[in-house]
């Protein structure tokens, strides 16, 4: 197959996604990442990125995702568009690291006013490469 599918965090955070009805526990073969961000509060904060590429860099398709447990504190929303992933050094698409690419961005948005810690749960899938990885997401909500 001439086509590489990938789950990757980006440069500054990576996070996670999902299949609807496929969501709540975790899938046998399914990476597990944990993650801590510190945002400000009601401030719309980009926390990581994900991105399907052909071995060329080129666009594949947007990585399924959604969320396995809702944060409490905020909301979480998903974004298609130009991103730039780095790739593992052991992947067939390290080549593609750094280069804008079309994919996902994931944002979480606190309540207004809202300090403190807030957590939630993402699944993201890559169907072509078979690719589960469930992210827990712990956020320091500041002024």
């Amino acid at each position: 197959m001439n086509t590489i599918s990938l789950i990757s965090l980006s440069m500054f955070i990576g996070i996670g996604t999902t299949l609807s009805g496929c969501v709540g526990t975790p899938l046998d073969g399914t990476k597990q990442n944990q993650y801590s961000h510190r945002v400000v509060s009601g401030k719309k904060t980009a926390l990581g990125m994900a991105a399907s590429v052909k071995r060329d860099c080129t666009f594949n398709s947007y990585p399924y995702t959604g969320i396995i447990k809702q944060p409490s504190h905020g909301k979480v929303t998903f974004e298609h568009g130009p991103v730039r992933v780095k790739y593992d050094k052991d992947s067939d698409a390290y080549v593609c690291s750094g280069k804008p690419v079309e994919g996902t961005t994931v944002y979480y948005t606190s309540d207004p006013g809202f300090t403190g810690t807030d957590q939630f749960s993402l699944r993201m899938t890559v169907l072509y490469a078979s690719k589960v990885s469930d992210e827990n997401l712990t956020v320091q909500v500041v002024k």
